[in-house]
């Protein structure tokens, strides 16, 4: 549903789509509202912002002196100067329907608006609070799951760690028990309210749920189906992560039960296939491991998604790490429904990676090297992406936000 409204002075293009509420003036300005009226992204400038449920805002921009695509977290000031002048336009927005004669679409999109303007700055910034109570930090979630609803059935990372990953250092793994699930996906509910239209499936979170046991595991789901709208039209499916050695803890069958519960796809963090990078990188598992996990994940009727992390073991394993692992993507049983994603590795200089590279005196790799290496890895990648329909794609871990 969308319509234009055309002044003197201003053209509103007005979309009440995918949850989304979006206004358009004059295709020089963009802002989107989910469904209880607050602002998840705005466009101006040639400069994009998403902001998080926590009340973060991320900016995103091309600078080609700076070499590409830039990005940062707004200050304090800038959140509020950026959230009011959104605010600003909702009311500028709100005049113009006003002045117009009423139809169903334009009282469906000032009912909205009403929504936006009940916000504030003081509102938006306590979300920050109303969101620690319900979630834990959430760091991480595949470029197709941007949009997905997070249910954190276990908190932090069972292995926790491999020596790049400092996502989940701050929290010890737990189990939530199916009272604290229910209480859980409650807050979740509450805190969503009408935003829940906006999400477009379910990320079963932290960073390896589906190793929870499966006489556990499968309530779970049962009563994550039953107090959520799954199905076609709504969160179509639930998604989570895994690692390796915890999918050979499950057989076929399990992947199937898991499958016959709304389980869609299981992201499994390969990093590389070469096995000596692997244990550099503390890594659980090998290569082979890999390939029998994802064998049995594919068996059980469920996706996969891989992520590779392009250029991590610096010049000393980088024709090793790019010839095994596009050894290991070729022989694994993927059709169109997989992805392979391609993550250049960020480091901020602080883990324990970090160290060992110091200590092993490799060097790591530049950004232009880095981009070179993806390259390299997605040419290499595309007779089987053409064989078997796999998609192949970019992912930039510091373009999220939740």
């Amino acid at each position: 549903m969308a319509f234009t409204v055309t002044t003197a002075r201003d053209t509103l293009h007005v979309s009440l789509a995918a949850g989304a509420l979006t206004l358009s003036f004059g295709g020089l300005e963009n802002y989107s509202f989910d469904g209880e009226g607050r602002p998840v992204g705005m466009w101006r400038g040639g400069i994009t912002y998403r902001r998080a449920l926590d009340n973060r805002v991320l900016c995103k921009w091309l600078d080609a002196e700076q070499g590409g695509r830039q990005r940062r977290f707004l200050e304090t000031d800038e959140r509020r100067a950026l959230l009011d002048a959104t605010l600003l336009r909702a009311a500028n927005a709100q005049t113009l329907l006003a002045q117009m004669q009423t139809t169903t679409e334009i009282s469906i999109a000032r009912g909205w608006l009403d929504e936006v303007l009940g916000w504030s700055w003081p509102r938006l910034e306590a979300e920050a609070a109303r969101f620690a109570a319900v979630y834990k930090p959430v760091p991480i979630l595949p470029p197709d799951q941007y949009l997905s609803l997070v249910i954190q059935a276990t908190e932090g990372c069972s292995y926790n760690d491999c020596s790049f990953c400092t996502f989940y250092r701050d929290r010890p793994f737990r189990i939530k028990t199916l009272d604290a699930l229910a209480a859980h996906i409650e807050g979740v509910q509450h805190f969503a309210g009408r935003g829940i239209n906006l999400r477009r499936s379910i990320f079963l979170a932290d960073a390896n749920a589906v190793i929870i046991a499966q006489d556990k595991l499968l309530p779970m789901l049962e009563m994550i189906n039953a107090r959520l709208p799954v199905g076609p039209g709504a969160l179509n499916g639930i998604y989570a992560f895994i690692s390796a050695p915890d999918a050979l803890h499950k057989q076929p069958a399990d992947f199937a039960a898991l499958k016959a519960r709304n389980l869609r796809r299981l992201y499994v963090g390969l990093e590389s296939g070469h096995d000596p990078l692997r244990r550099f990188l503390r890594k659980p598992g090998e290569a082979a491991d890999v390939a029998a996990a994802v064998a049995s994940i594919k068996e059980g009727g469920l996706a996969v998604g891989l992520i590779v992390m392009v250029g991590i073991g610096g010049a000393q394993f980088r024709d090793a790490h790019l010839r095994d692992t596009v050894a290991l993507i070729e022989r694994l049983p993927l059709d169109a429904g997989d992805l392979v994603y391609l993550s250049p590795f960020v480091s901020d200089g602080s883990t324990r990676y970090d160290m060992d590279m110091q200590a092993a005196a490799i060097a790591p790799l530049d950004g232009e090297a880095m981009c070179f290496e993806e390259q390299r890895c997605k040419l290499a990648l595309q007779a089987v992406a053409k064989r078997t329909g796999l998609r192949v794609s970019h992912y930039d871990l510091r373009e999220f936000v939740y």
